[in-house]
């Protein structure tokens, strides 16, 4: 019903969703990074156990947001 597929022309014609995906990537490799810092610096007292491990769930779903809408 819907065989439109991947149409990078969409986001290309309209200047505000191009300049939101350019914002949005490097944010998300920047976050990526902070996180994973963050994760490398601060460990919990058994030096085990991830102290900011919920805070992986929402990078991922970050980046499955903008690619579902790229």
């Amino acid at each position: 019903m819907f065989d439109h597929g991947f149409d990078p022309g969409s986001v290309f014609r309209h200047p505000v969703f191009l300049v939101t995906f350019i914002i949005a990537i490097p944010s998300w490799i920047i976050a990526f990074a902070g996180q994973a810092a963050a994760e490398a610096k601060y460990s919990s007292a058994d030096g085990r156990t991830p102290v900011v491990n919920t805070l992986w769930f929402n990078i991922w779903l970050q980046l499955a947001v903008i690619i579902h809408l790229l």
